[in-house]
């Protein structure tokens, strides 16, 4: 095993991955390669009821969308493998062994309504709700031990024990074994150990050991945790990892975030047409501050600038506006030729064809890369940029909004697009740059003629054109429709407008 950084992310394949837990593979990944160390991946499976093949098969996509590459793994192997928690049980069942023949564990025997009704009774006196200890000695575990009931293994915790150590975000942290109890770290059937399942708590202790961990970055939720691992670490005479606990991530209901909430899943923004850059980027500021220009931080910027002593141990707050605006950001920016492979496939998902209409001027990728150009300046999300496609693609102009329906009222609609009629011809619309002069030339002359604003004849335009008054700029539109489109449009909106 190297002696250079490692550290691991794992999780439980027991849902999708979300916002939440992509911050903490993040963080593990920045400090992995900021001090050129390992990022490990784990799976903790041992949550067998729960865990699913598909969730672990979705955590492996979604870090690999997002660009986290991992360094050893249940996929790619290792020196530290198995990286299963289901594969790794003789480690768990060994490490027990020790545990019960050094006398720090033994069997419990209580049942679970035994156990509940000393639980109130702490309550109701006042004290911490842990364990009392009663089957600590052979002879009051025998009264319990009645047909029927499997053992659950309890480590021996010492009392009046001082527990502290230096939390790399959260700085001195200290609590006391008299809290704690003799908690559970193993069940089985009985005391042969058949049909053994370690506990959380000794199974990443054990993993964390065996596998070389020495820094562990992980959600405020396992603090509690710790002191028990440290008491694991010290009874089986392993050095522990240092530790560094994230701060919590809340919705903004302020509940906390859960693996279980779809829309806050990776595989929901990805499947809206969220870029992983910017995900990552804006994932990367809840509870750190990388500095000016976050929004537009690339993977390789991040690693350079983190620093855990700037991460925070306070909330954050999960805000899907802020996430949006910078999905936007880095989509109006992003290389055009990356965008349009992207959408390609969106496009032909939605409207069963990417390309030009018979009639315009342009070839067909020089058509798409125009259309995703123009979308790509007003979109959020590509999900957006398939909808602001649809005056192009789709087989009918899309209905009136109710803006573009007030537009069309006005008393000089019919005269305005009756002459656009005779303005948008093949030459007019031969590019973007010469559908633009020809639609200033329109504006000019009602301005001229008649005294009308630019918006009054445009927008009647736009209206018949897309069926809204916002979108690309109205030469780009007039350009990809191409002049037998523009004319059909214009006229069945002259029909309706003489008709109604």
């Amino acid at each position: 095993m190297d002696h250079g950084v490692r550290v691991r992310y794992a999780p439980s394949p027991t849902g999708q991955q979300h916002i939440g837990s992509v911050r903490t593979a993040l963080f593990n990944y920045l400090y992995a390669r900021k001090h050129g160390g390992r990022f490990v991946l784990r799976i903790e499976d041992t949550d067998a009821p729960r865990s699913a093949p598909e969730f672990e098969q979705d955590l492996y996509r979604q870090l690999a969308w997002l660009g986290l590459a991992w360094d050893e793994g249940p996929d790619i192997g290792g020196i530290a493998g198995p990286y299963r928690q289901s594969e790794r049980g003789h480690l768990y069942k060994e490490a027990l062994l020790r545990l019960v023949a050094q006398g720090d564990a033994y069997p419990c025997y209580c049942s679970p309504k035994e156990l509940a009704e000393e639980r109130q009774r702490a309550l109701a006196e006042g004290r911490p709700p842990r364990y009392s200890g009663h089957c600590r000695e052979p002879e009051r575990r025998a009264a319990r031990r009645l047909p029927g009931r499997s053992p659950v293994y309890r480590l021996r915790v010492p009392e009046g024990l001082h527990l502290s150590f230096d939390d790399l975000i959260r700085r001195q942290v200290a609590a006391s074994s008299d809290d704690l109890g003799d908690f559970a770290i193993y069940t089985a059937q009985n005391e042969e150990l058949e049909g053994g399942r370690a506990l959380y708590n000794l199974a990443v202790t054990v993993d964390d050991h065996e596998m070389g961990i020495t820094h562990v970055l992980r959600g405020e939720e396992h603090l509690s945790n710790t002191p028990r691992q440290m008491l694991l670490y010290r009874a089986l005479g392993y050095d522990p990892p240092r530790f560094g606990h994230l701060s919590l991530i809340l919705t903004p209901e302020g509940a906390k975030m859960s693996k279980r909430s779809g829309d806050t899943s990776i595989a929901h923004y990805a499947e809206e047409g969220y870029l992983p850059e910017a995900i990552l980027a804006y994932v990367a500021t809840l509870g750190w501050a990388p500095g000016r220009n976050a929004e537009r931080m690339t993977l390789e910027e991040l690693v350079r600038r983190f620093d855990l002593r700037r991460l925070s141990s306070n909330p954050s707050t999960f805000d899907p506006q802020r996430l949006l605006s910078f999905n936007k950001r880095w989509l109006q920016h992003a290389d055009r030729r990356t965008i349009v492979e992207l959408a390609r496939p969106r496009l032909l998902s939605a409207y069963g064809r990417w390309e030009a209409a018979e009639g315009t001027s342009h070839d067909a990728e020089t058509w798409l890369a125009l259309l995703v150009g123009a979308a790509q300046e007003e979109a959020a999300t590509l999900a957006e940029l398939v909808a602001l496609s649809a005056f192009a693609l789709a087989e009918a102009r899309p209905a009136l909004t109710d803006e573009a329906r007030e537009a069309l009222q006005g008393p000089a609609t019919v005269p305005v697009l009756a002459h656009a009629l005779e303005m948008l011809d093949a030459q007019a619309l031969a590019s973007p740059e010469a559908a633009n002069a020809r639609l200033t030339g329109l504006r000019h002359h009602w301005r001229d003629t008649a005294g009308l604003r630019g918006r009054q004849v445009m927008f009647p335009l736009r209206a018949a054109l897309t069926g809204s008054l916002t979108g690309p700029c109205l030469g780009i539109v007039t350009s990809l429709l191409g002049p037998s489109r523009c004319r059909q449009r214009i006229e069945e909106t002259l029909a309706w407008l003489t008709t109604a």
